[in-house]
């Protein structure tokens, strides 16, 4: 075979590999041009008497921009408030209305002195749940709109 053969070998795995970091970086444009960016875990101080009292704003306005909205992303959730602190921590939990038995898809919870509210759960890195973190961070500020 000799050294000309070596370098067809080569130029065709330098061809496969390029092949390869092309694609990757169309898969990454790609991904920087959704409309709407990704969400992720929230861990957010806010200015609340106490953890109940930051769940209750979120539950009540909530109720109406996310499930009564008619917004397709929220079409088949529904939230269940567990704010009765007795029993552990204030939360939020947001669950399939098919399955109101199964796991949350997204936890809010609120804890401490200050207030810290996090979400987490599968939903959490959805684009919903960058929706649901903008809204809590807009509401925990002051906001009351949708």
């Amino acid at each position: 075979m000799g050294y000309a053969g070596h370098s067809g070998l080569n130029l065709r795995r330098f061809a496969r590999c390029a092949t390869g970091a092309v694609s990757i970086t169309a898969l990454l444009l790609l991904s920087a041009c959704q409309t709407e960016p990704v969400g992720g875990a929230l861990n957010l101080e806010v200015d609340a008497s106490t953890p109940v009292a930051a769940l209750q704003k979120i539950n009540s306005i909530g109720a109406k921009c996310w499930m009564r909205s008619g917004d397709r992303r929220f079409r088949d959730l529904h939230m269940i408030p567990e704010l009765d602190t007795r029993v552990g921590r204030p939360r939020l939990l947001i669950m399939r209305s098919k399955n109101p038995q199964g796991l949350p898809l997204l936890v809010i919870e609120a804890t401490g002195s200050p207030t810290t509210i996090s979400t987490y759960g599968p939903l959490a890195s959805s684009q919903t749940g960058a929706r649901i973190n903008a809204d809590i961070m807009r509401w925990s500020g002051g906001a009351s709109d949708c």
